[in-house]
């Protein structure tokens, strides 16, 4: 019984001083901190060992700017018996604070000089040094305790010094030395390396890393240096030396993966280094004796025939032709063909041969996922050629058949698209207001921006008029029949009942002119949107894309420069934001890392 009354009261003790030292800490928080040192003093008198409650109080001496008293609860508490290194750490940098440099050096010695008889001291003395960026102090630390104790590991600690001392070698070898011990370790630190390097190869942290990296694979050839090799080159955009590193991974390797060498060919698609994805893909294609492979590349070397300015559209479609007389449409080739189908009604112009090859997909045997995606295509060109029923049954279809899906969720959105397309705005809302809640971002985004624009263009306009106007419009745009949507769009805004659909006509009249190439008119009517309508939900829109034409199209730098400037200062919460801040450092001709 006695036992149980003095564990309740020890119990009740701690309980008490973490309720104390919260609240202390919480007025430190606070600024209060008067309050703080009440508090504190308190908590070191009830247990004077806790060296938490001793740099609380002195941390609220110090806010008081109290540096004797501080001074003085530090001296108290090196008087103890024992060592306590961290705190002469502490109570160096008060002597520092008043510049007593010479007394500051006698503890930071003093400190030292403990770790050199117990390295088990370095991880709090070094921690201390770390936390006024006494750098310097902190590498001494761990570098006397390795080398006193190598099997204290002090590497992470250290490649973090060494990052902030920009010593990059250093921080890069001892990086490589945990990796070389874990290979998986590289996953993880990597994002650490990117702190440091820059798409620049002329970096010194870049060059840093190459170095370390190229020295040691000539003294003891590694896959693993290929491997970090290869990492650093794409961050600086040098795949061709990428796929040099990936090359020789897959030489040394004894299992023989190619997949990364086939995201690489991914990565150098996407930035339109279509030579090298083609080089890449072939090779996939020669080396894999997987089919998903095979046929994703195969997929890649047609879409890459697109790039080609020497190739015809009738050479490009002779190749899907030639591809399937020796395919059969299957699972893996599903994509492929869909990829005809889109070439076909968009390059070629013929959506009626690309139902037809949509037709054929849908009567073999497929995943009912593929399959979604196969009557989705199918309902879009339906709903392009004008056959709105044919085109929302398949969507009800995609619906039925993968429910609670992407494709389904997609499937509903285009519905309430065609529902707008066709003027019954109330079916589209109905619809739309259930997407609203979807779990992809990107869904629910679409549905608000759609159900904003009939909701805000409805009210007003008791007829829907302009609505129906714009919504023929957008139909127009999507079936690509760009000067009939800008004709309907200068009717809408030559008689306009309802003004807030102007900033909307003029808007999508700048997205036709662009689809046409024609950059100065559409130029024209964002400047018109952002002079007229400049609190319109669409000026920082118009203003992101009237920069990128200025920049790219136009030939016209300071326009460009003016125009991502405004969104930096009038639209600050604006999606285009940080990119549009990025565009106009680099145009001011700021040095971006």
């Amino acid at each position: 019984m006695r036992n149980l009354s003095f564990i309740l009261l020890l119990f009740l003790v701690n309980l008490a001083w973490t309720q104390n030292a919260n609240l202390a800490q919480n007025y430190l928080d606070q600024g209060e901190y008067e309050k703080a040192l009440a508090v504190y003093e308190q908590l070191l008198e009830e247990n004077p060992k806790n060296q938490k409650f001793l740099l609380g109080l002195v941390e609220a001496h110090k806010n008081l700017e109290q540096l004797q008293a501080a001074k003085k609860a530090l001296k108290t508490y090196l008087n103890r018996p024992g060592n306590y290194p961290n705190i002469e750490v502490e109570l160096g940098y008060l002597f520092d604070q008043e510049q007593q440099i010479d007394s500051a050096k006698i503890y930071y010695q003093s400190a030292l000089a403990k770790v050199s008889e117990r390295p088990n001291y370095a991880y709090i003395v070094g921690k201390a040094f770390q936390n006024y960026g006494l750098l310097n102090y902190a590498e001494e630390t761990y570098e006397i305790a390795q080398s006193i104790r190598p099997s204290t590991n002090f590497s992470i600690e250290l490649a973090r010094i060494y990052g902030e001392q920009s010593k990059f070698e250093k921080m890069f070898n001892n990086y490589v030395d945990i990796i070389e011990k874990n290979a998986r370790y590289f996953k993880m630190l990597s994002p650490r390396f990117s702190d440091f390097i820059t798409k620049d190869p002329n970096n010194n942290a870049n060059l840093a890393f190459k170095t370390v990296l190229l020295q040691r694979n000539q003294n003891e050839p590694r896959k693993l240096y290929n491997e970090m090799l290869s990492w650093l080159f794409v961050q600086q955009g040098d795949l061709n030396l990428a796929f040099l590193q990936e090359k020789a991974i897959y030489a040394r390797s004894q299992t023989k993966q190619l997949n990364n060498i086939f995201e690489l060919g991914q990565i150098a698609f996407e930035q339109e280094d279509y030579s090298l994805a083609k080089q890449i893909f072939k090779e996939v294609q020669a080396k894999t004796n997987q089919p998903v492979l095979f046929y994703r590349s195969a997929r890649y070397l047609l879409k890459l025939l697109q790039f080609n300015p020497e190739n015809s559209a009738e050479t490009i479609n002779q190749a899907y032709q030639d591809f399937f007389t020796a395919e059969k449409i299957s699972a893996l080739t599903h994509a492929i063909y869909l990829d005809w189908a889109k070439f076909m009604a968009k390059q070629l112009q013929n959506p009626v041969r690309a139902i037809n090859l949509l037709d054929e997909v849908i009567s073999s045997q497929i995943r009912p996922s593929q399959m979604a995606s196969t009557k989705l295509l199918k309902g879009d060109l339906l709903r392009l050629e004008g056959q709105f029923s044919q085109a929302l049954l398949l969507y009800a279809q995609v619906e039925k058949l993968v429910p609670n899906s992407d494709e389904a969720r997609e499937a509903k959105f285009k519905t309430a698209q065609t529902s707008y397309f066709q003027g019954d705005f109330d079916w589209a809302l109905t619809q739309l207001d259930v997407l609203k809640q979807s779990v992809s971002q990107r869904m629910a985004n679409d549905a608000l921006e759609l159900a904003l624009h009939i909701r805000e263009n409805s009210y007003l306009d008791s007829t829907q008029t302009d609505l129906k106007r714009v919504a023929q419009a957008d139909l127009l745009r999507s079936q690509q029949r760009y000067k009939s949507a800008i004709d309907t769009l200068k009717k809408v805004l030559e008689s306009y009942k309802d003004v807030a659909i102007a900033d909307e006509a003029l808007y999508r009249l700048g997205l036709n002119f662009e689809s046409l190439f024609n950059f100065e008119a559409a130029a024209e009517a964002y400047n018109q949107l952002v002079t007229d309508y400049p609190d319109s939900i669409l000026a920082d829109n118009a203003l992101f894309t009237l920069g990128l034409i200025y920049r790219d199209q136009l030939n016209a730098t300071e326009k460009a420069k003016s125009k991502f400037e405004q969104i930096i200062f009038n639209h600050p919460d604006s999606i285009y934001f940080v990119e549009a801040r990025e565009i106009f450092r680099t145009l001011r001709g700021d040095k971006i890392e």
